[in-house]
């Protein structure tokens, strides 16, 4: 549609409109002067049998009079014709609209074949044929290699509008000549013109269509469950529209949707990368207010959700500390609500006067932040809604309606309007013309209507459907969902973590320069922080204040950290030791009540530390016989706690809380690379024979040989064993063969009451998943550089896998 529009702004600067030096007339000049809609049809059989299968095309109302579309589509809809032409609305005397449709006789064809059998009537002179293929007749007349065809006899016997001496210049003829190949049909819109045919009609409230834009040309698509008119929109610099608002700016990526409750009837959006050039194109239109000052200079996107009665307006800036501290200095107090601030303020319309182009009516009284986002409701209730959704990961870009909507859609706006059917039509129409609209929504089928523009230089990509409500299931099996680079090539194993604020996950991973990473689940680096040392094992999550606000905790070569979400060190556990390389920390929460311990091991020093940063001084196990090799770990058998330590001799140290023996484990262990787990209430691990030693409550001791290379690997659950040996995957007793490679430990996962287990081939580069069974998932192998981590990255029950892709970079897949 952009080649369609720049061959169209060409020709209109290299043609002029010139009377008629010929009796043989063209398409376009026999176009009526005062047409009011036209479409041009290059496929009239297609498109009939595409709007009639259509659910969305509907007869108007009774007694409408305004240009609807769906007038315009109604009469092609009943249209006996097969050529290509111009389907055009015009207006008549009885303050209503006629339609006739203007197409060129083949050559080859003689009028008697051209037409359906019909009868002649002679009205003064000219040969007019009635067309009797529908209920309602329509009339048919030719002059020259023109065909004019439409319900009004008289109209098309008079042809009225070929008979003036002159035709004035119509600047939308290029468009016509130059636009439509391969579409079914293309409709032409000039806005004042349209919009002059109802200027006395009792009801106008709302825009109009040059409101809207100057002109448009847009393509029309129809199927069953689908009504679609896409294609651009033009705009000058002496007439203020809608379109006019975004120019000089291009839209952002749109997201606000994840910060909208799913329940929500609808969605508005706008964005721009240039906040000032956006006030500046406002102040022009709205000289009658004053649009506010600096406070939103850093503002990218802005949103109004509606839901019920209510309404809330949303912020995305990329970074807002004026804003921040003018609410913060404006508010009359602060309460705390599921681990977020909100402020109280008195009501205030410095909204609707910062965006008087799209928010009205709108006093804020309560606000929240999250991270660099604003949310401002006019009431409690609502922004608490609004704040449990988020956390609960129920937003609404997981709704059924925008999950129908966002397919026909493209990623970033200018303006996009989402709505859930006709519940927004006072809203729409406030920017958006009712024409647009079907004439009476209630009697659509479950339906979402959408509304875009895109801006691009001096007009606008326009994309406004209806569609059918659904919830679509994803296609099953995996697919790759997006890969993210680094700086420097990964030094860990990427895993998910999860963000508090609405249970979603994020990734983290840490390059061989050291550098932490936090990755949010579209693939955007949230935040990168320069480490002293290499990560040593996998990432804690914890909550140390109690609060539902999780922090990262582990160990590096030689630093125990917590960081806060926004990468920030939480003293005091930000601890330095010489000596040794630290062992993978080990986080203890005994009765699962956040008062936890942090067990830091080193060589043959062990030390335990509160929530406070503070050592344990109850616990007596300080210093091991020799070096402890791994991570400590604690299991809970009943009402017991059993904390087990490997060490370099081969003792395994089973201790209680205290740090006194607990279980004696008498005979000495040649450790294999694999940790010690708790199966079926036994203490287990494996020698570097392929020995697995059980060990009972009581330090009685049982020896299973499996004859397993030393490179072997273990996973294991209170139920679950894995085993990898060679090219052998044991699960549960079940074996798979695999191809022969290298490869990793399994790593055992239990999602949605489903285990699933992975390997990966580190030759190979293959990850393989495999169900309880040793049955391999569809799809799989799948490319990766890793070991997987596999999690529900947004909370929509479709399992999310993450490893190393390339040297420096990760990816995400889908597993449906």
């Amino acid at each position: 549609m952009r080649s369609i529009l720049a061959m169209g702004i060409i020709a209109i600067l290299l043609s002029a409109c010139n009377p008629l030096e010929s009796s043989e007339l063209s398409l376009e000049d026999a176009l009526p002067d005062n047409a009011a809609l036209i479409l041009r049809v290059n496929d009239p059989t297609t498109m009939r049998l595409d709007l009639r299968n259509c659910d969305f095309v509907l007869p108007p109302s009774e007694g409408e009079k305004e240009p609807s579309l769906m007038h315009l589509l109604q009469q092609l809809k009943g249209l006996p014709i097969k050529d290509p032409g111009y389907l055009v609305a015009l207006p008549n005397t009885a303050d209503s609209l006629s339609y006739i449709y203007i197409s060129e006789i083949p050559p080859a064809k003689q009028v008697s074949d051209s037409l359906s059998s019909g009868e002649v009537i002679d009205q003064d002179g000219d040969d007019v044929e009635e067309l009797k293929e529908i209920s309602t007749p329509w009339f048919s007349s030719e002059i020259g290699s023109l065909r004019f065809s439409g319900k009004d006899s008289l109209l098309i016997t008079e042809k009225k509008w070929l008979k003036s001496d002159t035709h004035p210049d119509r600047e939308i003829v290029p468009l016509l000549k130059s636009a439509g190949q391969g579409k079914t049909a293309s409709l032409f819109i000039q806005a004042s013109q349209l919009d002059s045919l109802y200027m006395g009609s009792e009801d106008q409230s709302g825009s109009g269509w040059a409101d809207l834009a100057h002109s448009l040309a847009l393509d029309l698509h129809a199927s069953q469950d689908l009504l679609q008119w896409t294609g651009v929109g033009t705009m000058t610099d002496s007439i203020p529209t809608l379109l006019s608002l975004f120019a000089n700016t291009q839209p952002v990526e749109n997201t606000l949707a994840g910060l909208s409750p799913e329940g929500a009837d609808g969605l508005l959006t706008i964005s721009f990368t240039d906040e000032g050039v956006f006030k500046s194109n406002q102040q022009k239109q709205y000289t009658q207010i004053k649009v506010a000052d600096s406070l939103f200079q850093t503002t990218e996107e802005a949103g109004v959700v509606f839901q019920g009665n209510n309404k809330a307006v949303l912020i995305n800036t990329y970074g807002a500390l004026s804003l921040s501290e003018f609410l913060q200095d404006s508010r009359r107090s602060v309460y705390e609500y599921q681990g977020k601030e909100i402020g109280i303020l008195e009501s205030s319309p410095i909204l609707e006067n910062a965006f008087p182009a799209f928010i009205s009516d709108f006093k804020v009284t309560h606000y929240t932040v999250f991270d660099n986002a604003f949310i401002f409701s006019e009431n409690k209730r609502f922004i608490e809604l609004i704040i449990r959704n988020i956390n609960s990961g129920k937003t609404f870009d997981t709704s059924a309606i925008y999950q129908s909507a966002s397919s026909e859609l493209a990623e970033a706006s200018s303006l996009l309007l989402i709505a859930d059917g006709g519940k927004l039509e006072n809203e729409i129409s406030k920017n958006i013309p009712k024409a647009l609209l079907a004439d009476d929504s209630s009697d659509l089928p479950e339906h979402v209507f959408a509304f875009q523009l895109v801006a691009d230089r001096s007009f606008c990509h326009l994309n406004t459907f209806v569609k059918r409500k659904s919830s679509s299931r994803k296609k099953q099996g995996v697919a790759p969902l997006f890969t993210v680079e680094l700086d420097a090539p990964l030094a860990t194993n990427p895993q998910f973590v999860t963000d508090h604020r609405n249970d979603k996950k994020e990734i983290v991973v840490q390059d061989t320069e050291d550098n932490l990473y936090l990755i949010s689940t579209s693939g955007k680096i949230l935040w990168k922080k320069a480490l002293k040392g290499r990560v040593q094992g996998r990432i804690e999550q914890i909550d140390l204040y109690k609060n539902g606000r999780l922090q990262l905790a582990f160990t590096t070569s030689n630093q125990f950290l917590v960081l806060d979400r926004n990468g920030k060190e939480v003293a005091p556990f930000d601890m330095t030791f010489s000596g040794p390389i630290l062992n993978p920390l080990a986080v203890f929460d005994y009765e699962g009540n956040r008062n936890y311990r942090f067990v830091v091991t080193q060589g043959s020093d062990i030390k335990m530390y509160n929530g406070k940063g503070k050592i344990v001084e109850g616990f007596k196990y300080t210093k091991a016989e020799t070096a402890v090799l791994d991570r400590p770990r604690h299991f809970r058998i009943g009402s017991r706690d059993y904390l087990v330590f490997k060490l370099e001799d081969g003792s395994l140290k089973i201790l209680n809380r205290v740090g006194d023996t607990r279980v004696a484990v008498k005979e000495q262990i040649d450790f294999s690379e694999n940790d010690v787990y708790l199966n079926n209430n036994r203490f287990i691990v494996t020698d570097k024979t392929g020995t697995l030693f059980a060990v009972d409550t009581k330090g009685k001791i049982t020896k299973t040989r499996f004859n397993l290379a030393e490179d072997h690997g273990m996973d294991a659950t209170i139920k679950t064993l894995s085993l990898m040996n060679d090219n052998e995957l044991t699960i549960k007793g079940n074996k798979a063969s695999l191809d022969l490679g290298v490869y990793t430990k399994p790593r055992i996962f239990y999602i949605y009451d489903k285990i699933y287990v992975s390997v990966t081939d580190i030759q190979t580069q293959r990850a393989y998943l495999f169900d309880s069974s040793a049955l391999p998932f569809p799809d799989f192998p799948v490319y990766a550089a890793s070991p997987i981590d596999l999690s529900d990255l947004d909370n929509n029950h479709s399992i999310e896998i993450v490893a190393k892709f390339e040297e420096n970079s990760l990816i995400v897949y889908s597993l449906n």
